[in-house]
């Protein structure tokens, strides 16, 4: 599920960076016993993270910069066979 993740990353890297985000994307240690991937998005407006488990589990997170304000915090599981995009839309749409 991350390597499917991170294919996902990387077809939508130039819409996300034309949107005015820098993206750093981090794997965990290879030796950990729930692996993760978290794909960390930063503006002049927000500051947002992905973080995706091996198992399924989803955290989606978008801080307004100037506010502080929590702008979006949801929790997700997701199955293997999952549409990134769909399942990412109200995050990407939120990033606008």
């Amino acid at each position: 599920m991350l390597a499917q993740f991170e294919s996902w990353i990387q077809e939508k890297r130039q819409e996300i960076e034309n949107l005015g985000y820098e993206i750093d994307i981090l794997k965990s240690p290879s030796d950990v016993d729930r692996p993760s991937l978290r794909l960390d998005l930063d503006s002049d407006n927000y500051i947002a993270r992905i973080t995706l488990w091996d198992c399924g589990e989803c955290q989606l997170e978008i801080i307004d910069v100037l506010s502080e304000n929590m702008v979006l915090d949801e929790y997700l599981e997701i199955d293997a066979n999952v549409d990134f995009s769909k399942v990412f839309e109200n995050f990407v749409n939120k990033l606008r």
